[in-house]
């Protein structure tokens, strides 16, 4: 870990003597390991065009993961599932397949099982990949972990490609960068045809402005009256406010309970727990079609309660904007792929939720430092299958 330098106004001691200088580090080496995740990713483009060659249309995408990893999943499915041309594309978390196996897995079905994992030692994660080699006939497996000891990276086999980026293997309580991190290596290797250098290079920019300029307006959407999150997102961008939810939870040690959903979904109930002590943060789509719904709300939402909005977008929108309380943009006003939206998203709630932790007392590096949640899921007892 690179010791702090004022990294959000903190230096390494200050950080340390709050315990949040491995969470503050974590979310600001994104905007670097970005490039280097992808740089590993093109260097091996000859093995990953290979082990792709397996795969045709019939093939069923299933990608999974637990928790914060399993999130990863259900932001890259919507997208794969428009882009590429799999007919099936799913996002089933390892505590599904574990417990139901036979109500998520197809026995004569080719299937390509996408497994995410920070550490790669959870039990649902490697009994995921155990019970998908009994319940499946013809199955592959794409590892992607973080930790190069952990189980499942020494998982191999002539079915098995394993991808491990120890750069983004987060040491503090939240997965921060190893989420952004492992995404970015799924949607590169399935997309390995195609050039995506700018639009990394995009995202690691606007990140840089983001964690540099932009993180004391972040921090401000918290005051103490705050006691609950709404993160909404449509499309790929609801996976990810599934993730902003859980870290608000996570590094606030639950002192701040979030919801996430989708902005049309949002109305048809869950507006009902909206106060003036919530704070709303938006994630915007690029999609223009989306984005017509996306204003819609907004201007719902600015009119209805004197709740906080927090709306981030990939560019400059003028609508985004009148409705919004703090408005984060990326200010290059270069078009993304659609697929590239969702990681200085989740990098604003990441900010968000540090901030809140911090403010509220907590120990961000380990918010739960009794034991009740652990880094690492214990105590689970996997079931013969």
């Amino acid at each position: 870990m690179i010791k702090l330098n004022n990294i959000f106004g903190y230096n390494e001691e200050a950080a340390q003597k709050i315990n949040a200088s491995y969470t503050i580090n974590e979310i600001f080496r994104q905007k670097l390991v970005w490039k280097s995740i992808y740089e590993k990713i093109i260097n091996r483009r000859g093995e990953i065009q290979s082990f792709l060659k397996n795969f045709d249309a019939d093939t069923r995408i299933i990608f999974t993961g637990a928790g914060s990893s399993g999130f990863v999943g259900d932001s890259l499915a919507p997208i794969i599932r428009k882009e590429l041309p799999y007919k099936s594309v799913d996002s089933i978390h390892t505590t599904d397949i574990v417990a139901s196996p036979e109500q998520y897995l197809i026995k004569d079905v080719k299937t390509l099982l996408v497994s995410f994992a920070r550490s790669g030692n959870s039990p649902e994660s490697i009994a995921a990949v155990e019970i998908a080699e009994k319940a499946v006939d013809n199955i592959y497996h794409l590892i992607i972990t973080c930790n190069p000891k952990g189980a499942l990276a020494s998982f191999n086999n002539e079915r098995t490609l394993n991808l491990v980026f120890g750069e983004v293997e987060d040491q503090g309580f939240a997965m921060t960068s190893s989420v952004t991190g492992m995404m970015l290596a799924a949607y590169c290797t399935l997309n390995i045809d195609i050039d995506l250098t700018e639009n990394v290079n995009i995202i690691s920019s606007y990140a840089e402005e983001i964690l540099n300029n932009k993180f004391q307006m972040i921090s401000e959407a918290f005051d103490p009256t705050v006691d609950r999150l709404v993160v909404l997102g449509a499309g790929n961008l609801y996976g990810m406010a599934r993730e902003a939810a859980l870290k608000i939870v996570e590094l606030t040690a639950g002192k701040i309970i979030s919801r996430y959903d989708t902005p049309m979904g949002f109305r048809h109930g869950p507006k009902s727990m909206l106060t003036e002590n919530t704070v709303i943060l938006y994630f915007v789509s690029n999609n223009d079609y989306t984005r017509e719904y996306d204003f819609d709300m907004l201007s719902e939402l600015s009119n209805s309660f004197k709740h906080k909005l927090v709306v981030v977008s990939d560019k400059y929108y003028a609508k985004a904007e009148e409705y919004a309380d703090i408005y984060i943009y990326n200010s290059m006003d270069k078009k993304l792929k659609e697929a590239f939206t969702s990681y200085t998203a989740v990098l604003t709630a990441q900010i968000f939720a540090l901030f809140s932790s911090i403010k509220l007392g907590c120990t961000p590096d380990n918010p739960f430092p009794s034991g009740e949640v652990n880094r690492v899921v214990k105590g689970v007892t996997i079931h013969k299958f």
